[in-house]
């Protein structure tokens, strides 16, 4: 599993389809906001975290964090995932109490993710910076 985090409006996704064209990988599904259920492409590109997050903010978040990397771990055995993770806060703390909530729940989130992926790669502008 390869993650690709940066800022809102950071150059990820085009910066991950540049990235794809030169390893050559053209056959690739793209999930935006969701997790995929039964994908038919060797690579898969993810993205949209919180919009998966959002709307489960009631549930136990480490919970919830443990789950979604399970069912991310199990599509890695099958395909090449590749994960566009957006990083929201920069040190921020939001006024309202759903958004605190859902920046802490994603926070908790990428830290699973990072420890159980292969690479994890900063975008920062259009310009990658590898982490891991």
């Amino acid at each position: 599993m390869h993650v690709f985090i940066g800022g809102a409006y950071n150059g990820k996704h085009e910066y991950v389809r540049r990235w794809l064209q030169e390893q050559e990988l053209i056959e690739v599904e793209w999930y935006v906001g969701q997790l995929p259920k039964a994908p038919t492409s060797k690579t898969v590109v993810i993205s949209g975290l919180e919009e998966i997050i959002k709307p489960l903010l009631e549930q136990d978040e480490k919970l919830l964090a443990t789950q979604i990397v399970e069912q991310l771990q199990l599509l890695d055995k099958k395909h090449q995932i590749i994960i566009i993770a957006s990083e929201i806060g920069r040190g921020i703390v939001p006024i309202d109490q759903q958004d605190r909530q859902l920046r802490d729940t994603l926070g908790r989130l990428y830290q699973q993710l990072f420890a159980v992926s292969d690479q994890v790669t900063r975008i920062w502008y259009g310009i990658a910076e590898k982490i891991k």
